[in-house]
């Protein structure tokens, strides 16, 4: 094994020694730099993201939280509100019922029919529109009790592009007239649920 021996720095000037120990102090200084303190900053700082970053995300779950109730209650409210209105759209089947009711309220209201055309449903996302093309003669009292007792009924039903014409006087000298509108109710679509494909046999 090599023998080290440092009596070469007895001979060395002060100057010099003092130099030569700045160098090691500045190497060793360095590499501490280097090797030890520049990873652990770079750790440091990575964690200080990380716990910045967690802050922030539980700070923003709290907010949610704290919010929690509220919206709950909320939801709750929305889908009382829903089956309220589901109430309200007759599905396919009620249809002809409540045609027949409308017409029903018709003949109450003393009127009579000229036209009653249901027409085509208009598919929309989840509902469709049921139109019908009505025109009722009658006096102008009677047919406005008419336009309001569809309007009041418990299913929903639209009244729109009303017209009013053919005014005359009967022999007792009511006024009469016609009255074309069209009446528009609405009703859930009945999606069939998806058929599973069949594995092909092999």
């Amino acid at each position: 094994m090599a023998d080290f021996s440092f009596d070469f720095l007895h001979n060395t000037p002060a100057p010099k020694r003092a130099l030569m120990l700045l160098g090691i102090v500045a190497l060793l200084a360095g590499g501490f730099t280097y090797f030890i303190y520049m990873p652990k900053l770079k750790t440091l700082q990575r964690t200080e993201r990380k716990l910045k970053k967690a802050r922030v995300t539980l700070h923003q779950t709290q907010q949610v939280a704290s919010q929690l109730p509220k919206l709950e209650a909320e939801i709750a409210r929305l889908n009382i509100a829903f089956k309220k209105a589901l109430k309200k759209l007759p599905d396919s089947k009620e249809i002809p019922a409540l045609l027949l009711k409308i017409t029903k309220l018709g003949k109450e209201a003393k009127l009579s029919f000229n036209l009653f055309q249901p027409l085509g449903n208009r598919n929309r996302d989840f509902y469709a529109e049921v139109p019908i093309d009505i025109e009722v003669q009658g006096g102008y009292h009677a047919i406005g009790r008419f336009f309001s007792q569809i309007c009041a009924m418990p299913r929903i039903v639209n009244v729109y592009n009303y017209s009013l014409g053919d005014y005359k006087l009967t022999a007792d000298g009511d006024p009469q007239l016609k009255a074309r509108f069209q009446a528009v109710t609405y009703t859930f679509i009945d999606k069939p649920e998806p058929k599973l494909k069949k594995g092909k046999k092999k």
